[in-house]
């Protein structure tokens, strides 16, 4: 069974047929065609596949010789989150950020990982970071002498990639704040608005994640390690209650920023009605008063002196004046 999964993973290589990269662990090695044909059957290997592809997806069906469980873990097409233990390995689906462009929005997309004592096979069907991290780390020499080794130095990346958003999150609600309380805050509002929305979404898939790996170290099977295994693992899982704790600071200012806009628009809203409110009530005298001496009645004062409109003027005047003074000794009161 090892010679059939030697041959059929070296034919694999040779044309690519979805697998991203190929590494024999303890030492790290990447792995071309010669050199998969030529490892031995005790040494531990990493395989990540492409799902898009779809010769990886029939070549994990037919020829992985994978456990049921796991087969159906790595191919299902919208998985939800959770890990499963048996007696010989373990299969985690995650959720991971896509690699991202210029521009563009965060998006999450789900992993498969399955690891035993001699094999880690992980696929994913969209471009993440968490995995270009991880190959570009191990082709540079990273120690790895197990695959549990290697699932915990992932599990240590992907709480890395969530850091890193949280942390530009976080840049961005410190600008923000910046420029609110230099009393720019006229566009900061949709800003903060964004930034909440994708630190509500981190927030939903690190718990999912750190939920669905909680309970992984104390049911690590034996074949993967022992006690300290288990040590290391739970540490890297613990990991993601950093990122928890970030995620709660981040969202917390930026509510208060959101907050601060919404209480100076409230203010400047505030100002904006009294200054209409006092326009208004001073220019009440002066339509009571043009519409009393457009009445078209006999007996209206001045109506044939020379000397009227001046008289009217200084009535108006007077009171507009007097309203203003009692809108200023009500404000006062």
């Amino acid at each position: 069974m090892q010679q059939r999964r030697s041959t059929a993973t070296a034919s694999l290589v040779a044309d690519s047929h979805g697998l991203i990269c190929a590494f024999a662990l303890a030492p790290v090695e990447p792995l071309e065609h010669d050199a998969l044909q030529a490892i031995e059957p005790e040494r531990p290997i990493w395989l990540h596949f492409n799902l898009a592809d779809r010769r990886a997806r029939d070549w994990l069906a037919e020829e992985a010789q994978l456990p049921e469980q796991a087969r159906e873990a790595l191919l299902e097409d919208d998985a939800h989150v959770h890990v499963q233990t048996w007696s010989t390995g373990f299969v985690a689906v995650l959720r991971d950020l896509e690699h991202r462009t210029s521009g563009s929005e965060a998006r999450f997309s789900t992993f498969a990982v399955y690891v035993d004592a001699r094999r880690v096979v992980s696929a994913r069907r969209h471009p993440l970071e968490t995995f270009d991290r991880l190959r570009h780390e191990v082709s540079t020499g990273l120690e790895l002498p197990s695959t549990v080794a290697l699932f915990e130095h992932l599990i240590e990346c992907l709480a890395e990639t969530f850091e890193q958003l949280v942390d530009k999150l976080a840049t961005t609600v410190e600008e923000a704040e910046d420029t609110i309380l230099a009393g720019h805050s006229k566009d900061q509002g949709t800003e903060l608005r964004r930034a909440r929305w994708l630190l509500a979404r981190l927030r939903r898939e690190a718990r999912a994640n750190r939920g669905a790996m909680t309970r992984l170290p104390a049911h690590l099977p034996a074949a993967c390690g022992g006690t300290d295994r288990q040590q290391s693992l739970a540490a890297a899982v613990d990991r993601f209650s950093g990122v928890a704790q970030d995620l709660e600071l981040v969202e917390e200012r930026a509510r208060l920023m959101q907050e601060e806009i919404a209480g100076r628009l409230g203010e400047a809203t505030n100002r904006n009605l009294y200054l209409l409110s006092t326009v208004t009530v001073a220019l009440l005298p002066i339509t009571l008063i043009t519409g009393i001496f457009g009445m078209n009645v006999g007996g209206l004062p001045w109506a044939g002196d020379a000397r009227g409109f001046a008289h009217t003027m200084v009535i108006i005047g007077v009171a507009v004046a007097a309203a203003l003074w009692v809108i200023s000794r009500t404000q006062k009161l």
